[in-house]
């Protein structure tokens, strides 16, 4: 199985099998692959897709505030099998109540209190185990205050890093939503990240949109527009994007929702890229090349 490059950034895409023909050929400039559920049987490219490029298992597998079940962990343990993931990522995130009767039908952010911290420290020390492999943990973004919290989201990161080991997947839209919504301005207030802990990076642009669109805030943008200061970035970076950018365009004006990734199988603080496209569209894939 190939594996992730280590000597450079390393650009990749979210596998979707509707565009599995047009990812395959793209092969030249997709080092990479993040993957959830596994293809279906019927699934014609997956083998060829497996072969050539690594896979990270990027995926829901559990509410880490609460212990997982262990069916929660035996699936983790099965995509983990399957994908060989340099590291496996999972969120900052609550979607169901702790006694798991009701759902939140959306994605929040944890309490930032001391008992949140504990919990979350915790079981990701038991996904980690389970998977056998480094865990990096995305942040999600809050959209109110809450009161009962005893320290900002950059604190209860930067204690999470510290305490559980495990890396930081900066999901930079996310941070840039945070800050909207508590009236601070997004490049003042990732500074107060971990940014030291950092493996993996998600980016994208934003647009804003009118109330007659049917959104009144600015919002991350899926499109193949990396929206950010390319002065301020590394001169083969800025080249890798702008190529990345420029050639999902040409062959699908609607794809290349952009993140970045870490190139190391593991070490803090080095970059890879990744690019996704909109999972809705559907149509029958093309057969692979025999």
């Amino acid at each position: 199985m190939a594996s992730i490059r280590s000597d450079r950034l390393s650009v990749g895409a979210f596998y979707n099998p509707q565009l599995a023909a047009e990812t395959y050929e793209a092969r030249d400039f997709i080092d990479h692959l993040a993957m959830a559920d596994p293809p279906g049987s019927d699934d014609a490219w997956y083998p060829k897709i497996k072969e050539k490029f690594p896979l990270l298992l990027h995926d829901y597998l559990g509410q880490l505030s609460d212990p997982l079940s262990r069916q929660s962990l035996e699936r983790a343990r099965r995509l983990q099998d399957d994908y060989q993931s340099s590291w496996v990522a999972e969120h900052f995130q609550c979607i169901h109540t702790q006694d798991g009767s009701c759902s939140l039908d959306y994605v929040f952010p944890p309490l930032y209190t001391e008992d949140f911290l504990r919990r979350f420290v915790s079981n990701a020390r038991v996904l980690r185990d389970a998977v056998a492999a480094p865990l990096v943990m995305e942040n999600i973004p809050g959209f109110f205050s809450v009161e009962h919290a005893q320290m900002s989201e950059a604190e209860f990161l930067r204690r999470f890093f510290e305490e559980s080991g495990c890396g930081f997947l900066i999901d930079v839209p996310h941070v840039w939503l945070a800050a909207h919504y508590a009236g601070r301005d997004a490049r003042a207030a990732i500074e107060d990240y971990p940014l030291d802990k950092v493996v993996e990076i998600h980016v994208a642009g934003v647009e804003r949109r009118s109330f007659e669109r049917g959104c009144g805030v600015e919002h991350p943008q899926i499109g193949p527009e990396v929206k950010v200061d390319r002065d301020k970035l590394p001169y083969h970076i800025r080249a890798r994007i702008q190529t990345a950018a420029s050639r999902v365009r040409a062959r699908r004006p609607w794809a290349g929702r952009t993140s970045l990734r870490a190139a190391p199988v593991w070490e803090p603080g080095t970059l890879a890229t990744c690019s996704g496209v909109p999972s809705a569209i559907t149509r029958p894939p093309p057969a692979p090349p025999s």
